[in-house]
Order: C-alpha cells, then structure tokens, then sequence
C-alpha cells in the first residue's frame, strides 16, 4: 500500500443540494464543482470564512446542466453571481470542499 504525498492544484466533487419547491416537495439537485486545493497551512484560516466567502475562493469552475433547457451552464460572472443567491447550494458547495480537501465532512454552514 502506498501513499501519493504529491496532488494535483485542483480536485472535483459532486455537490448535491436539497431544494425545496413551491409546494414544499423536496428533490435533490447536482452539480460538478472544481475546486482549489487547500494545504494544511491554509486550513485554519479557510475555517474561519462564511460558506459564500470560502467557495467564491476555492470554487474555480464546474460541470452544470440547466435542468430546462439540458444547455450546459457556464462558470461566468453572470451564473456565478446567480449561484451566490442560492444559499442551500452554497452551503452544499461549502460542505463538497470540506469533504474533498480534508477527506471529512467539517460543516460551517451555519455562516
């Protein structure tokens, strides 16, 4: 058994959000995140910072499909700025980076 001690700048993830409708049915939506590495040295800072802070500085792109049209949806400032009002996918995003970098859920979704 061996260990990789060097890793790449960025990983992926799958990021599943709970959504509520306007009936109150729950479904569950996903998306690809890209995210930026974190080293250790940076972890203890990176902790501190709310959910929206933490994902606009490690997310640096994803794999997304809008579900009414099937058309991909670009990393742009536009969709990007969209995604920031979505507080359950931001929080789901945060919680993804967690759990890729650490190797461990570490929730800080209460920012």
């Amino acid at each position: 058994m061996g260990f990789k001690l060097a890793r790449t700048e960025t990983f992926q993830m799958k990021v599943e959000v709970d959504v509520v409708d306007d009936n109150g049915a729950w479904s569950k939506d996903s998306f690809i995140a890209f995210f930026k590495r974190a080293p250790e040295s940076e972890r203890e800072e990176l902790s501190k910072l709310g959910n929206a802070e933490l994902v606009r500085n490690r997310l640096v792109g994803w794999k997304m499909k809008d579900d009414a049209t099937g058309q991909d949806v670009p990393f742009d400032e536009d969709t990007k700025r969209a995604f920031f009002e979505l507080t359950s996918g931001v929080a789901a995003t945060a919680v993804a980076f967690w759990q890729g970098n650490v190797g461990a859920k570490e929730k800080n979704s209460s920012r």
